[in-house]
Formats: structure tokens, C-alpha cells, sequence
């Protein structure tokens, strides 16, 4: 099972956007660290989450488009979704314990005495729990900002899974189809 040139490149150039995208996460943090007076973080952080997850979606419906167009293998398909979802799963982990840094009462659940390193990775399996929809979770989201942050989740996991359940190849021709019928001029 070799996956093709293209996928492997459109995975590497996506990474570093979606780095940029997380460590600007990591930048929030240093500032509510750091104690930055006269801006409430949560908010800022609640603003960047929306703006991310329209980013996740139309990036991976255009990337899903895209690659309708080649002569790609369902499991090469598959191992770009695999990575969309991972980062998913992965920054709104990273979303979830920055809420949590800012104000501990938005989460109920969580074990006081963990490090970061723990923290984040109780953060990263709730939002594998939430995108999975799984719901063995032990940790509940306590405030708005919290809440909001899930629904955002969820509705970007409802969307990714009905892509992936919609089966890549009915809807590539579905798409070469449409492509068609519109360069079609009769």
C-alpha cells in the first residue's frame, strides 16, 4: 500500500498551516499566562475556535473536491481524512485546555493535581470522546464559552463523518459529473 506523491505533499503543506493555526493557541496561552490585562482571553479564544473550525471545513471540502478530480485510491482518500481528523481532535484539544487555563470552573471532572502534559491529554481524549461521539466522558463542560466550544466540534464532526460515510467514490462522481454537465456548453 504505497500513498501517492500528491497526498503525502498536500499533507506536509497542510500541516504547516494548521501549525500556524494551533500555535496561535499556544500564543493565547502565554498571554493569559502572562497575566495580559484588559482582554478576556476566553472570548478571544472562542472567536479563533469559529474562525479555525469555517478553516477545517472549507479546507477539507475544497481538499475533497480536489482530489475527486484525480485518479486517487479510496485507502489515499482515507489517509487524508485520517490526518484531518487527527488535527481536528488534536487543537480543539488544545481549544478545551485553554478555556480550562483560563478559568478551571468551565470544566467539571478534571483532576486538580495533573501537569500540563496530562491535562492536555484528558483535553485531547474528551475531544476524541466529543468527535467520536462516543460519550464516555467523565469531563463535562460547565460554561458558555465551554459549551460553545463543543458545539463547534460536534457540528464539524457531523459534517467530516458524513463525508466519510457518504463513500469518496460516489461522491467523486458525483462531482465529475457536475464538472461535466458545467463545462458542457449545449
Amino acid at each position: 500500500m504505497k500513498v501517492d506523491r500528491y497526498i503525502i505533499k498536500t499533507i506536509l503543506k497542510t500541516s504547516v498551516e494548521y501549525v500556524f493555526i494551533i500555535s496561535l493557541g499556544i500564543f493565547l496561552i502565554f498571554l493569559d499566562e502572562s497575566e495580559f490585562a484588559g482582554l478576556e482571553i476566553k472570548y478571544l479564544i472562542l472567536t479563533m475556535a469559529g474562525f479555525k473550525s469555517w478553516y477545517f471545513l472549507t479546507k477539507g471540502f475544497r481538499r475533497i473536491s480536489e482530489f475527486s478530480g484525480l485518479d486517487l485510491k479510496y485507502y489515499e482518500f482515507l489517509v487524508f481524512i485520517a490526518f484531518n481528523i487527527s488535527v481536528i481532535v488534536l487543537s480543539f484539544g488544545f481549544d478545551y485546555f485553554c478555556i480550562y487555563k483560563t478559568d478551571i470552573s468551565s470544566f467539571s471532572g478534571v483532576p486538580q493535581d495533573l501537569g500540563y502534559p496530562s491535562l492536555f491529554f484528558k483535553f485531547v481524549y474528551f475531544s476524541l470522546m466529543i468527535f467520536t461521539n462516543i460519550g464516555i466522558i467523565k469531563i463535562v463542560p460547565e460554561s458558555t464559552e465551554a459549551e460553545i466550544l463543543v458545539i463547534f466540534e460536534a457540528i464539524l464532526s457531523f459534517i467530516t463523518i458524513i463525508f466519510i460515510l457518504s463513500d469518496f467514490l460516489s461522491l467523486k462522481e458525483s462531482l465529475s459529473s457536475s464538472n461535466i454537465k458545467s463545462a458542457d456548453p449545449s
